[in-house]
């Protein structure tokens, strides 16, 4: 694994609940995969996160779609362990993303600064068909038992 910020302490990662979708790699995967993050928050009532989550989910869903070929996994999940919120874009490409220097004018490159300004933690992790980019934002313990408590 190629982390590029985690959480601190390090904790086992319990997952409480989550969804997946296989989003094919076309340009209206992006508005599709900002429209299920934003749903599935609303279902854990976690709308305090839907901003956040869904400028990630943007960025991290094209960058797999401009990078790699074929389908895209997103999966979202609740991590009662970690307190937190976690995505997962999953593709084909095994190349780990690079943070890039940008200038003022640059209208790309600025994804993986986003993550770590908005994120808890983030990286990357090899698989063997490629590769899945995650982050995590943080949930408070109230609001991670309120959504609990709901259907996912």
């Amino acid at each position: 694994m190629s982390a590029q910020r985690r959480p601190e302490g390090p904790g086992p990662r319990t997952t409480s609940g989550w969804t997946s979708w296989l989003l094919p790699s076309e340009p209206a995967s992006v508005p599709r995969a900002r429209r299920l993050t934003l749903v599935q928050l609303a279902a854990w009532a976690l709308h305090e996160f839907a901003d956040d989550a869904e400028l990630l989910v943007s960025e991290l869903v094209t960058n797999a779609l401009q990078h790699a070929g074929g389908p895209i996994r997103l999966t979202l999940s609740l991590c009662s362990a970690d307190r937190a919120v976690r995505c997962e874009v999953a593709d084909e490409d095994p190349g780990q993303p690079r943070v890039c220097a940008t200038d003022g004018d640059d209208e790309s490159g600025r994804g993986l600064h986003l993550l770590d300004l908005l994120s808890r933690c983030w990286g990357s992790t090899r698989t063997a068909a490629g590769k899945v980019v995650w982050f995590e934002l943080h949930v408070l313990p109230v609001v991670l038992g309120a959504a609990l408590q709901k259907p996912a």
